[in-house]
């Protein structure tokens, strides 16, 4: 487990690095329409966005090692850490961090230390047959559905919030199709992998999450966005670590304690948005996009 852990810590710095990078990128791109796949191609042009890419691309190398070495339910929250790193680099590139973020951030690293401590052992399996994963998708398909049309339909502050909330809802839906990967490489091979469902669906929830959190962050400021990314995403993995996996999230012993961490790890995430959002100013809340913010 603590190899896991590791591991996860890894892919929520590449992430927190990628989330910082890839914002500036998008809002020095132009203004499209929700969801223009032009966003992509001019961002591609964007060295700095580039940098961000590459981060990511790493973050998820490192996600689908630890998926494959552990539960959902534990790789998941984990990457709420990615938030925390952003509010570093704010602090290293010269901005004020107020108390408050630092409050909050002290909240999410608390009530994960305490959702981890109490982590139960597990042996799951994943399921062979797409209807073992329908319940799963299905959750997160309705999930999706519900904050993208929201996304779509509003504008502003809702639409950065709902189109980062898609996102998380695809990253973690992409994790857990590339924690069955480790299972169909196993028993067949790259061969096997490479025909797999599995793998393309990953990669189609991956391409359109990336469209997705470009969309947010283009749409306001990183806190926002970001924040509903990291909140969700722990949210739908561990409701598909255990319905599709059957992972289980605790024991009547430590189900109190385990509830209550993750519990106090999303408080901390959506205070430190909150805080973010705060620290924009008065530029940031007339709408005004500064190329300096973070």
């Amino acid at each position: 487990m603590g190899l896991t852990v590791a591991v996860s810590l890894l892919a929520a710095v590449c992430f927190g690095v990628a989330s910082v990078l890839q914002h500036r990128g998008a809002l020095r791109a132009r203004p499209r329409t929700p969801l223009h796949p032009g966003l992509l191609v001019e961002l591609a042009g964007k060295p700095g966005w580039l940098a961000g890419a590459a981060a990511q691309a790493a973050g998820v190398s490192l996600h689908l090692l630890a998926v494959n070495l552990g539960p959902l339910s534990v790789v998941q929250p984990i990457l709420t850490v990615g938030l925390v790193v952003a509010l570093l680099l704010q602090r290293l590139s010269g901005r004020r961090i107020s108390r408050s973020s630092l409050l909050a951030a002290g909240l999410v690293m608390v009530g994960l230390a305490a959702f981890l401590v109490v982590t139960p052992s597990f042996a799951a399996a994943g399921p062979v047959t797409l209807a073992g994963w329908a319940p799963g998708l299905l959750l997160a398909g309705a999930v999706l559905a519900a904050v993208a049309l929201a996304g779509l339909l509003g504008s502003g502050t809702v639409r950065c919030v709902c189109f980062g909330a898609s996102a998380g809802v695809l990253m973690a839906t992409s994790a857990a199709l590339g924690k069955a990967w480790g299972a169909v490489l196993h028993s067949g091979g790259l061969v096997a992998l490479a025909g797999s469902w599995q793998l393309w669906a990953a990669v189609a929830c991956g391409a359109l999450g990336t469209l997705l959190s470009q969309a947010a962050f283009q749409a306001g400021p990183l806190g926002g966005s970001l924040a509903t990314m990291m909140a969700i995403d722990p949210v739908i993995g561990v409701g598909l670590g255990v319905v599709v996996f059957g992972e289980p999230f605790a024991t009547s012993s430590t189900a109190a304690p385990r509830a209550l961490g993750l519990a106090v790890t999303l408080v901390g995430v959506i205070l430190l948005a909150t805080a973010q959002r705060a620290a924009q100013g008065p530029a940031a809340r007339s709408g005004e996009r500064p190329l300096s913010q973070v």
